[in-house]
């Protein structure tokens, strides 16, 4: 009996069927037609034969982002997890290497199709293996019901069960898809394909030989369960669809015709006519309740529906988005879910709040970008004088080096700053941490003199935290490779040591002091975010996992709705509850994150979030003028009335992250309180640090680490394009020397 490897491509975007399917999860990974995934009712088709051929066990093509996602459908299957995405031709590339480049046939197949029939795709796959044993790439076509111009289509040539290819045909206009269904010799192309894995092989040397080579070069040289192919080497395959490389020029091409009720569930009306017991019926799924309508489909993954006197409707509502549109308007689906997604966060902030932001960023760094660095001795200053000149005589902090190389990296992405200035202090900056931060026994020192000296050696968790961040920004925006050695090197110093026991989290320094603080492990959170974002590694989100898990479990006091700072060795708090003293503007940094992370790794962490923000703006701001205070206690004591502007800055994000929970125009509200407090009557893109209670300043300097917050909270009001804005590419500039 034959036996044929199923290779499950599980890289689809589903962009058609927004707001369910998002890029943080896709319609491969939800249970559209049954409480089953589509990836899980994909692999279970080939779980016994129907027919002569046996399969082996499934393997998987995926996104390394999706990674756990995938094991939640399919805990054991064998995977292979690409970087970003390259189409189909790499992947097939990719599934020939995993079957041993032999003779091995492959059956590739897609995630998120739907097959009604799986004994009549057995039987096709039967009929079809004679043909790719003697060397031919074989599609199966399906028999089309209706004239359809979403799918391409493949004209049949001579041939009985197994068809000739006469030419493959894009998406057709209507009227040239109902004249293919007149014709009669025409099949709709399933994106399913059998071959021998050797024989695909000679098929991409021959019509795209740039693949395999990239392919082989990503791949790890001793493969196992999981492989994990190299971003760069991954990089340099061509971005094609296997058609476009192979099949639509190889003369070794055959198709099996067969009707076996699949859709590829492409959109609503694909979902609805899957699911309708009649066209005129409706679809209800989740708390929906419809009367005196017809043609509705309608699901609810949290508020409840109700539909009366209306017909052909499409009604989705996920718990943070709702979507109401005719029923088939695929088009609108697609754009209006990549509007919602790109500018979800500006849809409550007014257009002049959004320019203010932006023209004020743009003219901060236009500012620091002449005054941040130190030309005579190198590196970032820690702070400016009261008129705005540098202060190169303060020391240096190693997490302020780092802010400042993240700040003009992600104000490059955003194109605030003039792009060569921003690339040379980007690679100054790091180049600057490589020579001079580095301690001699590993990790990074605490603080530097004006002259790049170690001040203080003491390796803390918190500028490890943002020395991952800044080098993982850098390597976001510039793509150089060598910007991430620093990420790395830092991670595995915290890793070795100051890792405390198994699911404790890390130390505060080495050596080793109390109390430990929950605030470092908050911006490691953030700094292992922004390194999986960069490089998908897999290991980044199980340590961010792991601190949200001490977030819930140990750094939040239910009892009081308070984020404890300080802790004891076993990470118990050294206050009382009731007279912890918190600083709000943690809370809101925390909300923020954990937004974030719910939405990359779909946690529900909304009640935490909430309560946080409620608690900071119930005692943790002032009374009068508004503006968060700097350190009170969970009774409502205020133990530090004064008001840094990092704390307003958090809360402008947490409030534009949880519109829900503040009150209509709050971040425009806020957003003045910061400009009429701390920016107006300021040198051009500086602030002021610090105000009384009056609202008077009480610090003359200007701190540097701020413009960290500044940019993390304004480009949350900054829509791409806006005018004025500078583009910007990645560069081939030099690497970070390796050593000091």
């Amino acid at each position: 009996m034959t036996q044929v490897l199923p290779v499950i491509l599980c890289g689809g975007s589903g962009t058609r069927l927004w707001p369910l399917s998002t890029p943080n999860k896709p319609k491969q990974f939800l249970g559209l037609l049954s409480s089953e995934t589509m990836l899980s009712a994909t692999a279970r088709r080939f779980e016994s034969s129907l027919g002569s051929t046996r399969f082996s066990k499934p393997a998987v093509i995926g996104s390394v982002r999706h990674e756990s996602l995938i094991r939640q459908s399919l805990p054991t299957a064998r995977l292979v997890l690409e970087p970003f995405g390259r189409n189909s031709a790499p992947a097939v590339a990719a599934a020939c290497l995993v079957a041993g480049e032999g003779a091995q046939l492959v059956l590739i197949l897609p995630a998120d199709h739907d097959i009604r029939d799986t004994r009549a795709f057995h039987a096709a796959i039967d009929a079809a293996i004679p043909a790719a044993q003697s060397g031919a790439l074989v599609t199966f076509g399906i028999s089309p019901t209706h004239p359809a111009t979403g799918y391409g289509y493949i004209n049949l040539g001579p041939g009985d069960v197994v068809h000739e290819v006469r030419r493959f045909v894009e998406k057709p206009d209507a009227e040239t898809a109902r004249g293919y269904l007149a014709e009669g010799n025409y099949v709709w192309n399933a994106g399913i394909f059998l071959f021998r894995a050797d024989y695909m092989i000679k098929a991409l040397e021959q019509h795209a030989p740039a693949i395999l080579p990239a392919v082989r070069a990503a791949f790890p040289a001793k493969p196992g369960q999981v492989v994990q192919l190299d971003s760069d080497a991954f990089a340099t395959a061509p971005d094609i669809s296997i058609d476009h490389a192979v099949l639509e020029h190889a003369d070794n091409i055959r198709v099996v015709p067969v009707d076996m009720g699949w859709s590829d569930v492409g959109g609503y009306r694909a979902l609805f006519d899957q699911l309708a017991p009649e066209p005129s019926g409706n679809v209800a799924v989740g708390p929906v309740h419809i009367r005196e309508s017809s043609g509705i489909y309608a699901r609810s993954e949290g508020p409840a529906l109700a539909v009366s006197g209306v017909s052909d409707l499409t009604i989705v509502a996920t718990p943070d988005t709702v979507l109401i549109l005719p029923m088939g308007d695929e088009t609108s689906v697609k754009a209006m879910g990549e509007l919602v997604q790109r500018r979800r966060d500006l849809m409550t902030v007014s257009r002049e709040s959004q320019l203010r932001a932006h023209s004020w960023l743009q003219s901060a760094f236009r500012t620091w970008s002449n005054v941040s660095w130190d030309h005579a001795r190198g590196g970032f200053v820690e702070q400016l004088n009261p008129d705005g000149s540098p202060d190169f005589a303060a020391l240096r902090r190693t997490r302020v080096q780092a802010r400042q190389i993240f700040s003009f990296s992600r104000a490059l992405s955003l194109g605030l700053v003039e792009p060569k200035a921003a690339r040379t202090l980007i690679h100054d900056g790091l180049a600057y941490l490589n020579a001079h931060a580095r301690h001699p026994e590993g990790g990074f020192v605490h603080r530097l003199t004006p002259d790049g000296q170690a001040e203080d050696s003491c390796r803390d968790l918190y500028d490890h935290a943002f020395v991952i961040l800044a080098a993982s920004e850098a390597y976001k925006v510039l793509g150089q490779p060598g910007y991430l050695d620093l990420a790395w090197e830092a991670l595995a110093f915290i890793n070795r040591q100051l890792r405390a026991a198994e699911g404790m989290g890390w130390h505060e320094a080495y050596p080793i002091s109390l109390p430990r603080r929950s605030n470092p492990h908050m911006h490691l959170l953030e700094a292992l975010l922004n390194l999986h974002a960069a490089t998908g590694d897999a290991n980044a989100l199980s340590s961010a996992d792991e601190i949200v898990n001490l977030f819930e479990s140990r750094f939040f006091l239910t009892d009081v709705d308070v984020l404890g700072e300080a802790f004891d060795t076993g990470l118990y708090p050294v206050q009382r509850h009731s007279e912890m003293h918190f600083e709000p503007g943690h809370h809101y940094e925390w909300a923020s994150l954990l937004a974030l992370y719910d939405r990359l790794r779909h946690r529900d962490t909304l009640s935490w979030r909430r309560r946080l923000i409620r608690k900071a703006d119930l005692v943790g701001c002032h009374p009068q003028s508004g503006l968060a205070m700097n350190e009170v206690r969970a009774d409502g004591m205020a133990l530090n009335m004064r008001h840094r502007v990092w704390h307003q800055l958090e809360r402008l994000r947490a409030v534009i992250l949880h519109t829900e929970v503040s009150f209509p125009g709050a971040p425009d509200q806020i957003l003045a309180a910061i400009f009429k407090y701390y920016l107006d009557g300021m040198p051009e893109g500086t602030w002021r640090d610090e105000v009384d209670t009056s609202g008077q300043p009480t610090r003359q300097e200007i701190p540097a680490s701020i413009l960290y917050h500044f940019i993390t909270a304004f480009e949350m009001l900054i829509e791409p394009g806006l005018p004025g804005s500078f583009k910007t590419a990645p560069t081939t500039q030099g690497q970070v020397p390796a050593t000091a």
